[in-house]
Parts: structure tokens; sequence; C-alpha cells
């Protein structure tokens, strides 16, 4: 079936495709969809292809240009043998499904759960040394920092039984719901 130009209609969307997946790939800022917010004028930001929580969209632009390069690349395939068009169009659809769908779940399994987490767990950070950045005094919180390796500078609300003044150095006695329990550092 001869489309615009005399090139299958099947060929343009490879094409177009795949154009579209190699500009995605060489400008290499969207990824494949995990936490990309796009600024749209106006001040409003808007996530496209993305749903809520980590991992990938399976809606991210490249997962959907892969669709669309192998849809149309295995759908010229397949006109080019001369079986009944619907067949084609479904046979090219199914392949282009599984193809994506594998790209997701390995993209999925592989990238995106391989990737360290910058979440700092409070209680393991009992036993270790920080600054106070807010005077803690009794019956007030105060706030405290501490140096992590999963995010560098953490700030946790603090409290302790004594009053400790700014820029002293307090030890990570326990944790209660998210607020530090904190002493004085012995000399």
């Amino acid at each position: 079936m001869a489309g615009f130009l005399g090139i299958s209609v099947y060929v343009w969307v490879a094409l177009i495709s795949l154009v579209f997946l190699i500009l995605l790939a060489s400008l290499g800022h969207y990824g494949f969809g995990v936490g990309h917010d796009v600024d749209v004028g106006g001040g409003v930001d808007h996530d496209f292809g993305q749903f809520t929580g980590p991992g990938v969209s399976p809606l991210s632009p490249p997962l959907l240009a892969a669709f669309g390069t192998t849809f149309g690349s295995v759908g010229a395939l397949l006109e080019a043998v001369a079986i009944n068009p619907i067949l084609v169009a479904l046979g090219a659809a199914l392949v282009a499904f599984v193809v994506a769908l594998g790209l997701f779940f390995l993209i999925q399994r592989y990238l995106v759960e391989a990737q360290t987490s910058s979440d700092v767990v409070p209680e393991t950070l009992v036993g270790r040394d920080a600054t106070v950045l807010i005077p803690i005094s009794a019956g007030q919180n105060g706030q405290i920092l501490v140096i992590t390796e999963e995010r560098g500078r953490s700030l946790f609300p603090a409290t302790a039984r004594e009053e400790i003044p700014r820029d002293s150095h307090v030890e990570i006695i326990g944790f209660m719901g998210g607020v530090a329990n904190v002493r004085k550092k012995l000399a």
C-alpha cells in the first residue's frame, strides 16, 4: 500500500518514531519518564506521561517512540509479504506491544531499581554526631544538622532533657515520631 510520496504508512511511522527516539537520546535530559517536570509557561508545571511514585511510566516518550519504531518496522515487513492488511496492523501492534512491554520491565528492573536512594532513615543515625542549628530548650524542639552519605546535609527537629545552645555538638540517642532525641557530646 503506497502512502505519502509512494512510501508505505508503516515506513513513515517507523522513520518519524526513529527520528523522535534519536532526538530524545541525543538530548539526554528527558530520561525514561522518571520524575521530570516540564515548564510549559505561565508558572505551571506539567508532568507528561508520568504516574505518581517511583519508577518508569509506560507512557514515557522514549517507550512510545520505541513502540512506534517497532510498529512501523514490523508493519512494513509484514506488508511486504502481501498478507491481509488487518493482519499486518494486528501483527505489527502485537509485536510492538511486546517489545515496548519488554523494554518497560527491563528499564524498571535494571535501571530504576538500581538507582541509589537519597532517603535518610532516621533510625540508622542513632549513635551519630550532629550539630545544633536551632538551640534546644526545655519543652521546645530545636534543630540539628547531620552529615549523611545519602544526602549530605540533613536537618532534623531535635529534643533533649537539657538546654543545648547553638553550634553545640550532640549525639543522637534515638528518634520518636521523626524527632531526634539528643544529648550533649562529652568533650
